[in-house]
């Protein structure tokens, strides 16, 4: 079970075909709008209708280039606005500048077009008669939305960049635990398997001392059975030895009593367990193992987050099957989401859970109740020591 959820991806509000015929829309009216003023109004130095319309063309032709060169575009469009009075290609040339390229290039460029059309003797040779009132005004327009656009790219990138951070941190934690459950179910299986290595080496040992009362070739199976077993118990110890910590000895595997302690421990930290539980003598000690650590960490889930809440537990094991179920009521503490909350004890034993090759589940089950399940597989090989041989069958 993964919990790293991947980030969510914000859904474009345009099309990349919709983008584009937004701009074409865009550029034709600043042409139509440059060609009209050209034709209708009598400002700038050429003085024919006709040439005017045609620098026009020529200074929209320009735009295009903004995105790649805006420098380049606002300077051509900024000296056509001085001479000729065409006031749309200065506006969008300078909005680029603004977005794309440093606040003093734009504050730069922007003051060389604003000085001259301030200057009232400059204005009347050129016949500026859009500026006479706001030069000032006008001229600011582009700047501010162009700040306050790059502002906002700036902010999204951030929260992007935030959001990426987040996400890497969490998988980080998340695989963190993931390799201390990996490293603690290797330590405890180490610690059994060395457990029941060890007895078998000590009475092969024991059997192989009365020689007197063993025939030869017992004894010759006997001395190999305990060479073996005292190197695969070398070979587990220097395989998994290293994934020991220091804080002392693993325990064994539960026994059929320590569900019950489990219980009777969280009750009398206040919380109260309706168990039905069957015993779990005779399981392999992996599948003990796990059913404990579920156990407990629904528990530990229920007192945490749902504290005083009456917890449900059901514990029931087959011959083929070991089903858990813990359901308890959401706390005040609970969040109000469907979600389950995000822990990394459930990581923990999803670890566990697949290893064994089983199945977990958890998350909202009826209205206002967070329900765990647990199926684990029992092996159909026995898991404690095999029974002793009676003499016929020895022979």
């Amino acid at each position: 079970m993964s919990t790293a959820e991947p980030p969510r991806v914000r859904r474009a509000l345009l099309t990349p075909l919709q983008l584009r015929l937004l701009l074409a829309a865009g550029f034709v009216f600043v042409v139509a709008k440059s060609v009209r003023a050209a034709l209708t109004e009598q400002a700038g130095l050429v003085t024919s209708p006709e040439a005017s319309a045609a620098v026009a063309v020529a200074l929209c032709a320009v735009l295009p280039l903004c995105r790649r060169m805006p420098v380049t575009a606002a300077a051509v469009t900024g000296a056509g606005f001085l001479l000729e009075s065409q006031l749309w290609p200065v506006f969008i040339a300078l909005y680029a500048v603004t977005v794309w390229r440093s606040r003093v290039v734009a504050i730069a460029l922007t003051g060389a077009v604003f000085v001259p059309a301030a200057f009232g003797p400059y204005r009347e040779l050129v016949h500026m008669p859009q500026v006479m009132l706001f030069p000032c005004a006008v001229l600011a327009v582009p700047l501010a939305v162009g700040l306050a656009a790059r502002s906002q790219r700036d902010l999204t990138s951030s929260l992007a960049r935030q959001l990426e951070h987040l996400e890497a941190a969490n998988r980080l934690r998340d695989e963190q635990v993931r390799m201390a459950e990996r490293a603690r179910i290797a330590r405890e299986m180490h610690d059994v398997l060395a457990h029941r290595l060890s007895l078998l080496v000590l009475h092969t040992g024991v059997l192989q001392r009365r020689g007197e009362a063993v025939p030869e070739p017992v004894r010759e199976r006997l001395d190999l059975l305990r060479t073996t077993s005292a190197h695969a118990l070398d070979d587990l110890r220097d395989l998994l030895g290293a994934l020991r910590d220091h804080e002392g000895p693993v325990p064994l595997a539960p026994t059929a009593d320590d569900l019950p302690a489990l219980v009777a421990e969280a009750e009398r930290a206040g919380t109260r367990v309706r168990a039905r539980t069957d015993d779990l003598a005779g399981l392999p000690a992996a599948v003990r193992l796990a059913a404990h650590r579920i156990v407990q960490e629904a528990l530990t889930n229920a007192r945490k987050h749902a504290p005083g809440m009456p917890v449900e537990l059901t514990v029931a094991v087959s011959r083929t099957r070991v089903a858990i179920r813990a359901e308890n009521e959401c706390g005040t503490a609970e969040p109000s989401s469907d979600r389950p909350p995000r822990g990394y004890g459930l990581v923990g034993i999803a670890e566990r859970v697949a290893a064994l090759h089983g199945e977990l589940t958890t998350g909202s089950g009826p209205p206002g109740r967070f329900v765990l399940t647990a199926d684990l597989p029992v092996p159909v090989h026995p898991a404690e020591e095999p029974p002793v041989l009676s003499a016929a069958g020895a022979r």
